[in-house]
């Protein structure tokens, strides 16, 4: 028996002592595989959360034995927190960016003094300017429009670099019309005489659909506004919305270059003369904004999935200036009066004269002369010749 017990107390002994030298053991890392990842026994891979502990689940709900196959992690992520696959959106804003207060004296005159020249194409940046001595319309504070993202974009620009003059809450009635134009952003220094309508045109609208800006096969589509605008004293200078996205300080430059051209005390800010000149850019036809629309093009380049409309609240109503209706009237009688002008000159021109080649220069002199004097001894034919415009178009 004594043996026994002997036998009994070395095993239990040796097992005490063992246990005893585990617990003074020093844990050792597995070693990792490069991905935040250890490899544990087997060469399975357990990934650890931002505590330390290990965020692999026990054997009984391992993803590997469940037969399901793990997201691949990317460097610098772990499986707690996955890369997002939501669409970015972009909400569409109706508030300004801008918070400059705007001081207008609604009584004075203001002219324009400076003369420039309009750009000859229709590549983006594009010009369009008044006459010098043109009277300036005065803008009213308040715009019930809505903000594009690269409006916001180039605003946001603008506080951080601490530009002045600049603002996107102003509205210019036109004629009679109840609904102001509102530009996207403007630039006033109303003691130069400087009232610049900086527009940013996108090929269609996010959320019609819609072509809304694109050249024709006269000039733009644009162009009636452009001429609202400058017919009040107003500089119209657009860019294309792929220049202010890629080119936002670029475009900041290009408007002071133009605002030295009017004034040359205005100088270029340090914060930009730096920066390279804005690349041009080409403005599209309806048929290629189209194409552009379809193939999402803009998403694309401002790195999101699709525009979202805001709800409109309420808006004061906005009305114009005593003094600018008196403005608006003296416009509409000068271009009646222009427009009557021109079809007087229309009616009393002298007949074209048929193209004839006479060889005798006197000759041809006399039966010019004979053709103003007696107009009415120029036969007509009872059969038109097949011509253009006796086909009905011209």
């Amino acid at each position: 028996m004594k043996l026994i017990e002997r036998i009994c107390d070395f095993f239990s002994q040796l097992l005490h002592s063992i246990r005893a030298s585990k617990k003074c053991q020093p844990t050792v890392n597995p070693p990792d595989n490069g991905n935040g990842a250890h490899v544990g026994d087997g060469g399975n891979s357990t990934f650890s959360n931002a505590n330390g502990h290990p965020s692999g689940n026990d054997g009984s709900t391992d993803q590997h034995t469940q037969g399901i196959t793990p997201n691949p992690i990317e460097d610098g992520q772990s499986d707690k927190n996955p890369q997002s696959t939501i669409p970015k959106t972009y909400t569409v804003q109706t508030i300004p960016f801008l918070t400059s207060k705007l001081n207008l004296d609604y009584e004075a005159t203001y002219k324009v003094p400076y003369s420039i020249l309009d750009s000859v194409d229709t590549q983006f940046p594009i010009i369009r300017a008044p006459k010098s001595g043109c009277e300036i319309k005065l803008p009213v504070v308040g715009r019930s429009g809505k903000r594009g993202v690269c409006e916001e974009h180039l605003c946001k620009m603008i506080r951080d670099l601490k530009l002045h003059d600049f603002y996107d809450d102003i509205s210019l009635f036109i004629g009679n019309y109840s609904k102001p134009y509102e530009p996207d952003i403007a630039y006033i220094d109303v003691q130069k005489g400087i009232f610049i309508d900086i527009e940013i045109d996108e090929p269609y609208s996010g959320s019609e659909r819609l072509p809304i800006h694109y050249k024709t096969k006269g000039g733009t589509k644009d162009d009636r506004r452009n001429d609202c605008f400058t017919e009040r004293g107003w500089t119209v200078l657009r860019f294309s919305e792929k220049q202010v996205h890629e080119q936002p300080k670029s475009c900041l430059k290009r408007v002071y270059q133009l605002l030295s051209e009017m004034d040359g005390s205005i100088t270029m800010p340090q914060c930009i003369a730096t920066e390279a000149d804005i690349f041009s850019n080409d403005m599209w036809t309806k048929e290629q904004a189209e194409r552009m629309e379809q193939n999402k093009e803009r998403e694309k380049m401002l790195g999101i999935d699709k525009f979202i409309q805001t709800v409109e609240g309420a808006h004061t109503p906005l009305k114009d200036y005593s003094k600018g209706k008196e403005l608006e009237d003296n416009i509409a009688r000068r271009k009646k009066g222009i427009r009557s002008i021109t079809d007087i000159n229309s009616t009393y021109a002298p007949p074209q004269l048929t193209n004839v080649h006479i060889s005798n220069s006197d000759e041809q002199r006399r039966r010019e002369a004979e053709r103003y004097e007696h107009p009415q001894q120029i036969s007509t034919q009872t059969k038109p010749k097949s011509t253009p415009s006796s086909r009905g178009y011209a």
